[in-house]
């Protein structure tokens, strides 16, 4: 993330109220909190979670929100339906303000999807990983090596050489039918992470939580990051280290996180049908 972010179509939200983007002022957001939502069909997606979360980065980063989940799912309806807007991202934070913005977004291509992307590593650490709170230094620092490199992502790389999560994503590893991830307690327990841990479950699959050493990066077949425009991406490449981007298991996973995907905005756009 950006030091100051910019809303773009017409309107955003500032505290209660839907304002147009030309009185939008940028101001500093080091220290505050935020949540991205993909909305699909005018639908923000696992929109429950996300605000969960939103509210538990509060509490973890002593920030007061003025206002219920249900309330801020009131915003964002007002939002989405002022703007007329039906995909893209939605970028909600709260440093003293409660603001809520469609962001630009980027989202892999079906070839990225076939063939996976190509990772760098920074050797650096996030702050509170368990709470989403904007740290401007370690985004600063990724950026400059994703455009100076070219890469899709760069994974951080802690003090003990673990490899830890990816600079906006989560990520996963394959070893036979073993999926392997860091522990949830030194990254940001990502809403696509805990979808995927689900899908593996209902998948019968073996899924645990390991801390991964840069030096064994060798011992995997395959990877992927997970997020929320990303949402399951494989992984071709690491620092040299290869990785099969057609892994059975990794397409299984993808195949089963896809019908979850499609369930969700079917159930949400049924409540909207409802109401």
């Amino acid at each position: 993330m950006n030091r100051t972010l910019f809303p773009i179509h017409k309107y955003f939200v500032f505290n209660d109220r839907l304002q147009p983007v030309s009185t939008f002022v940028p101001s500093e957001n080091e220290g505050g909190i935020y949540e991205v939502l993909r909305v699909v069909n005018g639908i923000p997606l696992f929109l429950d979670e996300h605000l969960q979360r939103f509210q538990h980065s509060a509490a973890l980063a002593e920030k007061e929100i003025s206002y219920s989940c249900t309330q801020i799912e009131a915003f964002l309806q007002q939002l989405i339906l002022k703007n007329e807007v039906k995909e893209g991202n939605i970028l909600i934070s709260c440093k003293t303000n409660l603001k809520a913005f469609f962001i630009t977004h980027n989202y892999p291509s079906d070839e990225q999807y076939k063939r996976g992307i190509c990772c760098g590593l920074l050797h650096a650490e996030r702050m509170n990983p368990n709470a989403k709170v904007f740290q401007t230094e370690v985004r600063k620092q990724a950026n400059r090596l994703i455009e100076s490199k070219g890469f899709y992502e760069v994974l951080l790389v802690d003090h003990e050489q673990r490899v830890t999560e990816g600079s906006r994503s989560n990520v996963f590893f394959i070893k036979g039918d073993e999926i392997i991830t860091p522990p949830g307690k030194h990254v940001l327990l990502g809403i696509t992470r805990q979808k995927i841990i689900a899908c593996t479950h209902r998948l019968n699959l073996k899924v645990k939580e390991s801390e991964v050493h840069l030096d064994g990066l060798t011992d995997f077949d395959a990877a992927f990051i997970t997020g929320t425009s990303p949402k399951i991406l494989p992984i071709k490449e690491v620092d040299e280290h290869c990785f099969d981007a057609q892994n059975k298991v990794l397409r299984r996973v993808m195949n089963e996180y896809d019908k979850m995907f499609e369930k969700d905005i079917k159930k949400r756009l049924s409540g909207k049908a409802d109401n």
